[in-house]
């Protein structure tokens, strides 16, 4: 099932400077923006703000839909893309799943690598390894010592293959300390047990984490982003935690487009989502939720983007990891 959402104008709160691009009108029916998770999120909000400066600018009074397809790990919406045709017209939100699905699934209905063309990054945010108040590890070598003087502790994750659970994995694996995955269907069912301790630890996104951390219902030991988050500054990087270089797990979102799109389509998108990001209104509303606006060029987004992908397969198949 989906929800279509016909976005012709910003709201008030968030209405953007005029487009720079004073270009002909957007060729076609109008732009459509497949988002392969449910409404709500970080993607979808990205989506969202992303619909609003393109209806005012790109399509100029043509269409502008959010269609989110969530499903299949964000598949469905990705298959979609890949079916259709490179004008522009059709574009996909998409983030770390999108990376970490060729690693983790033999099979795709879509070549990652071929089929889909990156256009640029937008959002990006690490996540917290939280654990309830009563918990007696007050930092995060406190947890791996628990870990290890307990034979194992088990994590809570948002699912399997999820970045949660990679961020488990990747953890387990640098520090050599017995960490057993548990998977629950998203954060929702999962954050009651971590509350309740029937898991000691968990990794969450700031959005759902920093309000049960800042009412004194967790404590945040860690932040899987290469630099500490604006929105906890006094929670420790994993690397700065552990010592350990490179230690990072991203949940990142882009905006992506079919392959063979010619490249002026490309950059004309690419130009319109840095506005959006540039906007100070939006960049407030976003780091509200520990994200951070991340506008990245198209080639330096396609390269971060292959570089994910091999990151995470190398996880993968060290971990032995497989689909849930």
């Amino acid at each position: 099932m989906h929800r279509r959402f016909l976005l012709q104008a910003a709201p008030a709160s968030l209405t953007l400077s005029a487009p720079a691009l004073a270009q002909e009108a957007w060729p076609g029916r109008g732009i459509t923006s497949l988002v392969g998770v449910a409404p709500g999120g970080t993607a979808d909000l990205a989506a969202r703000l992303l619909a609003q400066e393109f209806a005012r600018g790109l399509s100029r009074g043509r269409p502008v839909v959010v269609e989110n397809k969530p499903g299949a790990a964000t598949q469905l919406a990705t298959a979609e893309l890949a079916r259709s045709a490179p004008d522009g017209q059709v574009l996909l939100v998409a983030g770390a799943p999108f990376a970490i699905n060729p690693g983790l699934f033999p099979r795709l209905p879509y070549d990652s690598r071929a089929d889909i063309a990156p256009v640029g990054m937008l959002v990006r945010n690490g996540l917290m390894l939280l654990v309830p108040v009563a918990s007696p590890a007050r930092d995060l070598d406190g947890l791996l010592d628990l870990a290890r003087a307990r034979g194992g502790i088990n994590l809570a994750s948002a699912g399997n293959g999820s970045m949660s659970h990679l961020a488990i994995e990747l953890l387990a694996q640098r520090s050599g300390a017995p960490l057993v995955h548990v998977p629950y269907r998203g954060t929702g069912p999962a954050l009651p047990d971590l509350l309740a301790g029937h898991v000691e630890a968990m990794f969450d996104n700031p959005s759902s984490a920093l309000p049960l951390v800042r009412e004194g219902k967790l404590r945040a030991l860690a932040y899987t982003g290469g630099t500490r988050s604006p929105a906890a500054p006094a929670v420790p990087t994993l690397a700065e935690a552990t010592g350990v270089g490179g230690l990072a797990a991203e949940n990142w979102f882009g905006l992506f487009a079919r392959a063979g799109t010619p490249a002026p389509v490309l950059d004309r998108l690419a130009a319109a989502a840095r506005a959006v990001l540039e906007d100070p209104a939006v960049t407030d509303r976003l780091r509200r939720d520990g994200t951070e606006p991340s506008p990245m060029a198209r080639a330096a987004f396609a390269a971060f983007v292959a570089r994910e992908m091999d990151g995470w397969a190398g996880v993968i198949r060290a971990r032995g990891i497989r689909p849930g």
